[in-house]
């Protein structure tokens, strides 16, 4: 391959990996059109078979918030697509006055929290209790061997962080 096609081929790969952190929709339309997306996309590359139920997400939240609660969201599925031997998964979403709750659950093989938290290796997971705890929210995670996964994060908007914004 010429130097040039290579160079293009990288400028594709970073684009792509740049829009799957922080996709400018996420900033444009906000979070519920965002996930849309994402799981549209995560299902023609998976194969997996996503159920989306949600409620009250129907206006903006603080960046912050929005930014989290995409990666959570985006970590999650991707655990489900390396770990958990399905693919079906479903997502929930739904926010009030107070917090905005995600919950990815699935009907995998599971696994011991406490040892996967433990674990270094196991940055994702990690990476979704801190991000969750920066923003003064938390991350609950359920789940044993043989019984599947459901992974819980609460941000509170009542904060001057996480307060909802004006559409």
């Amino acid at each position: 391959a010429s130097a040039q096609a290579v160079v293009d081929e990288l400028i594709t790969r970073v684009r792509e990996l740049s829009q799957d952190l922080r996709p400018a929709m996420l900033d444009d339309l906000g979070l519920l059109p965002s996930l849309l997306w994402y799981f549209e996309r995560y299902a023609a590359q998976s194969g997996a078979q996503v159920t989306f139920e949600h409620a009250g997400l129907d206006r903006r939240f603080d960046p912050s918030i929005e930014t989290a609660a995409y990666r959570m969201v985006q970590e999650a599925l991707a655990n489900v697509a390396r770990h958990a031997g399905t693919i079906e998964v479903t997502v929930r979403a739904w926010a009030d006055q107070d917090s905005l709750r995600l919950q990815v659950q699935d009907q995998g093989c599971g696994f011991e929290p406490d040892r996967a938290l433990a674990d270094s290796a196991c940055g994702g997971l990690i990476a979704m209790d801190e991000r969750a705890r920066l923003l003064g929210g938390q991350l609950t995670i359920e789940s044993a061997p043989g019984l599947g996964t459901r992974v819980t994060a609460e941000f509170p908007l009542s904060t001057g962080i996480g307060g909802a914004q004006e559409a």
